[in-house]
């Protein structure tokens, strides 16, 4: 059993110890309590809690007494609806025979009233449990909507991990390959492969459960960098990679040089390729992300051998200057705010 497990078990316990007994130990709560989360984690293989922005409940009942009018609910066979689902109320009950009933922009004032049923509840990143009269909330100590959807919040503690460890100074065995010298100053002319085959390498060793595949085509035409697949959860990634600094050729002649505007370009191509992609795989959840590979070194000129501190860790803190009309992570839930990685140089 991995720690993560072990730690997702302590959790699951502790909320049905509580839940067990805000119902004064009955001995069929617990039971009831578990297969509501299980059912939970179920629902968000197909709504991402990051994408919405509505209220989610989902109940089961103690007894066989009924709250909303079932005359009026749908039930459930296909939970692939819910992928496109981003806003409003949304109740679903899970009924004695393991059914879904759904009802969608009902009133739900005197819902939590009813002391026969159990509750769990999700609205603005907060979710909770409400048992007879009783709100337990869930904490979340991971900077994520839920602790049952945190597939994407594990990719963003690897991005983060590859920035720091593997990234800032070069110590990935493929990304130091990338260099045209020994002091980082000048990139090797098209360091694009290299760079995807670093981060490619790194993620699938970190993450469980994940297909990663580089240049991933998508509309039978559109290669993305990366793309990251759970097929447990139903989430996918599309990562684009994006290197800023100076590059030369083998025999030392100045190559290609992007500086700030190469990130704003990265925008505009990821945001195509969720677009491709929402139409090649209408039925995954799928997150974009852009990650900029920092290498811009200030007064390097064509003939630097070596830098000083000054102008080696100049952009260090500098973060990216994305136009407005591009920062589409203001605007589209699954975009996510671009990744800048510094890679220092060894300086003089």
């Amino acid at each position: 059993m991995s720690d993560q497990t072990l730690v997702d078990n302590i959790r699951k316990e502790t909320y049905i110890m509580q839940i067990s007994q805000a119902f004064d130990n009955s001995p069929s709560i617990s039971l009831l309590a578990s297969e509501l989360i299980k059912t939970v984690q179920v629902i968000y293989r197909y709504l991402e809690p990051s994408h919405f922005d509505g209220k989610l409940i989902v109940y089961t009942m103690l007894d066989d007494t009924q709250i909303l009018n079932k005359n009026i609910a749908t039930k459930i066979f296909d939970k692939n609806f819910l992928i496109g689902k981003s806003s409003g109320i949304i109740v679903l009950q899970i009924t004695s025979d393991d059914e879904l009933l759904l009802w969608e922009n009902v009133d739900i004032t005197d819902l939590f009233k009813n002391n026969n049923a159990l509750f769990y509840c999700y609205e603005n990143e907060s979710e909770y449990f409400y048992a007879n009269d009783r709100k337990i909330d869930i904490s979340n100590n991971f900077n994520c909507s839920s602790i049952y959807a945190l597939h994407y919040h594990y990719l963003s503690e690897a991005l983060n991990d590859y920035k720091i460890n593997k990234v800032l100074y070069s110590s990935c065995e493929i990304l130091k390959t990338c260099w045209h010298d020994g002091n980082r100053i000048f990139l090797k002319n098209k360091p694009e492969e290299t760079i995807q085959k670093s981060l490619k390498e790194f993620l699938s060793s970190s993450l469980r459960g994940v297909d990663a595949v580089r240049e991933y085509t998508l509309g039978a035409r559109k290669p993305v960098d990366i793309r990251i697949y759970w097929k447990e959860a139903n989430r996918a990634a599309l990562i684009e990679l994006k290197w800023l600094g100076k590059s030369k050729k083998d025999d030392g002649e100045s190559s290609t040089e992007y500086g700030r505007s190469r990130a704003c370009n990265g925008m505009k191509q990821l945001k195509e390729y969720l677009d491709l992609d929402g139409q090649d795989t209408p039925t995954c959840i799928t997150k974009g992300y852009l990650v900029v590979i920092d290498g811009r070194r200030r007064r390097a000129g064509a003939d630097t051998t070596e830098i000083s501190c000054s102008d080696g860790l100049h952009y260090q803190n500098k973060e990216l200057d994305i136009p407005d009309e591009n920062k589409h992570f203001e605007t589209i839930k699954n975009f996510e705010k671009p990744i800048r990685m510094f890679a220092r140089p060894i300086c003089n």
